[in-house]
């Protein structure tokens, strides 16, 4: 698995788990990324990603068409 698709992963896992706690969808890039963000510090490569990243994997998935 390469690292871009290391971390579309982690973004997938991340939408899917903090879906149910977001009132609308256009909310979730951010929940998203600043999960990501709150995680780096305790990762040993930190994932380097951007809100647009994010959303336009959102915007691929299945789940949220």
């Amino acid at each position: 698995m390469t690292r871009s698709e290391e971390i579309d992963l982690e973004i997938r896992n991340q939408a899917v788990r903090l879906y149910p706690k977001c009132v609308a969808l256009f909310e979730l890039p951010m929940m998203v990324y600043t999960q990501i963000m709150m995680d780096n510090s305790t990762r040993k490569k930190p994932f380097r990603v951007s809100e647009a990243r994010i959303r336009r994997t959102i915007g691929t998935m299945p789940e949220f068409q």
